[in-house]
């Protein structure tokens, strides 16, 4: 049977990729230019063969009707170039007319593609045939038949030499002389007037004769009366565009036997397939048949052989196998029975009995010789717990022909043993626990079953939805749950459903995910010898330790200042930063740590040590007033020699307060104002003689304005503030911090409670 490839116009010809190097870099060739493509060979019987094609549609359409002009002219000798007379005496005018009707149906009777071509160029409907013919199909056939004749004869003319001559796209030139180099010249025939012609040009020396390779990658296969051949036609696409084969019977002569020519197609993706098959038939599975193939050049000739392939036919198995009928369980073992026609008995040898564990195999044979092909049972006389028969026949071919398997079972009450140990752990932390045990140790066990509970001697549910055959099971828990453990038992099932005993207890603690209890920071407050840092511990059953954390105000990492590991039951937990250095603002935290190594953090407390106590304000009130529609704040500060201002903090929480405003000590001082110089300044410019004004906030004389700074006398100055920025009926906490030159804050000031409206 010869499966041959039908002929096809394809998207890209053999014959164009070929004469594509013949272009010159930069030359662009439009719709509507007359131009041709050309290219040639030196063959080794001393002939020049030349081929061409038109570049596109209007210059196919034009020389289909007015032919070609080639012309030939000598460039060269052995001896070097020729002169300009004699190469004009060796020109060659040749002028190829289009074929006459006559000529096509001549050729047609010799090679039936060149019917193909013949429709191309002169068919009256060449598009392609649908039931209905109408729809896309009909609007693709009309936009594409051009496209469709000018490919298909180009395409034939690819694999048909005769189909190539008819449309004078091949010439061999025999009258060339070898050593001499010539140019050849291909433009469209007829008075091509005002279109732009573009000539193919070719040069070439009769010198080193153009040798193709072998077919590559040549095999075969043989099956029941059929031969299956394959080969690279990848490897050498740019070579040849089709292929032929030929097949010899034994020691005998060479004949081919594809009535057309072999054509490489297309994936369904449009890339070209690199294998190529061909199905040969076999007239017999006892003689040898010899192939070898050959590919078919644009070029017009054949290239060399492949190498030979030689097969012989492979008789299929016979198409009917046994059946097994019953399988009875006696105290001798499994009884098998099964039926074979007694008419195909001489077509057989006779029977092997195959048995597996499980459906899939592997499937040993049980009887040491071949049952005898009229013998219908066999018996296993020690059969496995679960055992899967087959009967395999043997053909007189020696082909194998197995039944469909048959389950068979022995009766059985005992149950396994249980698994011995069983353990686990958390695989991961999104709480899955890998369960794993011990393998039974009896030899019929199907799988197993997983239990699982709450407490080690709770009400054990199963975890498995079937059996398992491994030794491993994972299972998911919910990590919200308040247990810290579940508990595992597992049993083991054999192949009649018999369920052994628990296996021990396995008890696996679950993933810690919840971070430990938030400690509460109450205080860091600066003392005589550093910041008290106090805090209530974290109630935290798996509770690890604490860690009191510190850093520069506006730095972005904190420093672990000590680590508490042990706080017993302490409801507070008092401790002494005595490392915080004067004139620094510090952010405290503290942070619990669990067993797991997850963290909670307090609210964050800020605390400035200045070395010593520095007092805070007096006389601080917060109070609403309607009329100004704004909270006012006032307090007292005496000796206000190095404060650079004061910090207001509010907060919808007594302890939760945030610096809100800064008021400069200047802003707010009662009174009338002095004509000299500041009298809080650190050092007044020597020789003033400032003097008070009358009504100012210091008395006449009660102030030495030329001492520098005066820190030691005492004053009373009264500040105030108002808050315009509020929400109704919202309860605000305010308190005060002074603020001194050198950076540091006071403690702050007791905090009052306020609402407006």
């Amino acid at each position: 049977m010869n499966h041959i490839v039908s002929i096809s116009a394809r998207s890209s010809l053999l014959l164009v990729f070929m004469l594509a190097g013949t272009l010159c870099l930069g030359q662009t060739i439009g719709p509507n230019t007359l131009s041709v493509m050309a290219n040639a060979v030196y063959r080794s019987d001393g002939s020049i063969t030349l081929r061409w094609s038109p570049a596109n549609f209007k210059t196919w359409e034009w020389c289909r009707d007015s032919g070609y002009v080639l012309v030939r002219v000598t460039l060269e000798g052995p001896g070097g170039p020729i002169s300009t007379e004699d190469q004009a005496t060796s020109l060659l005018n040749i002028h190829l007319p289009a074929k006459t009707q006559s000529e096509w149906e001549a050729a047609m009777l010799v090679d039936s593609i060149v019917g193909v071509a013949a429709g191309a160029y002169y068919g009256e409907d060449f598009t392609v045939a649908t039931p209905d013919n109408e729809g896309i199909i009909t609007a693709h056939n009309i936009n594409s038949e051009k496209e469709n004749r000018f490919g298909m004869s180009l395409f034939v003319a690819d694999i048909s030499t005769p189909a190539a001559q008819m449309q004078h796209l091949y010439y061999r030139d025999t009258a060339v002389m070898p050593g001499y180099q010539y140019a050849y010249i291909i433009r469209p025939g007829g008075k091509t007037g005002a279109n732009q012609v573009k000539a193919g040009r070719v040069g070439i020396a009769a010198a080193d004769p153009y040798a193709p390779p072998a077919p590559f990658e040549f095999d075969g296969e043989a099956g029941d009366s059929v031969a299956m051949l394959r080969w690279n036609q990848q490897a050498g696409a740019e070579h040849y565009a089709c292929y032929h084969v030929w097949r010899a019977v034994n020691n005998g002569p060479f004949e081919r036997i594809n009535a057309e020519p072999l054509l490489p197609t297309d994936r369904p993706d449009g890339q070209p397939e690199k294998q190529m098959l061909y199905y040969a038939r076999l007239d017999n599975n006892t003689d040898t048949f010899r192939f070898r193939i050959a590919g078919h050049s644009p070029f017009g000739f054949d290239g060399p052989f492949s190498p030979v392939v030689s097969l012989r036919g492979i008789p299929a198995p016979l198409k009917t196998s046994a059946l097994i009928s019953t399988v009875t369980e006696l105290p001798g073992g499994m009884e098998v029975k099964w039926t074979f026609p007694d008419s195909l008995e001489t077509a057989i040898q006779g029977f092997n009995l195959l048995r597996a564990a499980t459906h899939g195999g592997p499937y040993i044979q049980l009887n040491a010789g071949l049952i005898n092909r009229a013998v219908r049972t066999w018996t296993d006389g020690a059969p496995l717990p679960t055992n899967y028969y087959q009967v395999e026949l043997l053909d007189a071919n020696d082909n194998r022909v197995a039944s469909l398997p048959r389950l068979a079972q022995p009766q059985d009450s005992i149950p396994p043993a249980p698994p011995a140990a069983v353990s686990g752990s958390a695989a991961g932390g999104q709480g899955v626990l890998e369960i794993r045990w011990s393998p039974s140790p009896d030899a019929d066990v199907m799988g197993y079953r997983v239990f699982v509970a709450d407490q080690p001697d709770g009400n054990y549910g199963q975890a498995t939805t079937r059996w398992l055959k491994d030794t491993v099971f994972r299972y998911q828990v919910n990590l919200s749950m308040l247990s810290e453990r579940k508990y595992f038992k597992v049993k083991a099932i054999d192949f009649r459903e018999n369920a052994s005993g628990f296996s021990p207890v396995c008890a696996v603690a679950l993933p810690d995910i919840v971070p430990p209890a938030v400690p509460v920071l109450k205080k860091a407050e600066p003392q005589s010898a550093g910041v008290l840092v106090e805090f209530a511990p974290s109630r935290s059953a798996d509770l690890h330790a604490h860690r009191i954390l510190r850093k520069k105000k506006d730095e972005p990492a904190w420093t672990t200042l000590e680590t508490l590991d042990s706080l017993g039951n302490q409801a507070s937990v008092a401790w002494l930063d005595t490392t915080a250095e004067p004139k620094y603002s510090y952010d405290y935290m503290v942070q619990a740590v669990d067993d797991a190594g997850l963290e909670s953090n307090s609210k964050v407390f800020r605390a400035n040590w200045h070395g010593g106590t520095r007092e805070g304000v007096q006389q601080f009130e917060v109070r609403f007033v309607k009329s100004e529609a704004a909270i006012r704040l006032s307090w007292n500060y005496h000796n206000a020699h190095g404060v650079s201002g004061f910090a207001v903090y509010r907060g919808f929480q007594p302890d939760q307060l945030y610096e809100s405003a800064f008021v400069a000590r200047q802003q707010v001082l009662k009174g009338g104002q002095y004509s000299g110089p500041d009298p809080f300044a650190a050092t007044p410019p020597p020789g003033s003689a400032a003097t008070a004004v009358a009504g100012g906030h210091l008395a006449a004389g009660d102030f030495n304005l030329k001492q520098a700074g005066a820190p030691n006398v005492r004053h009373i100055n009264a500040f105030e503030h108002l808050e315009t920025q509020f929400i109704p009926f919202r309860t605000y906490y305010y308190a005060i911090a002074v603020k001194f030159d050198d950076g540091t804050y006071s403690p702050l000031s007791v905090v009052r409670p306020v609402s407006g409206y």
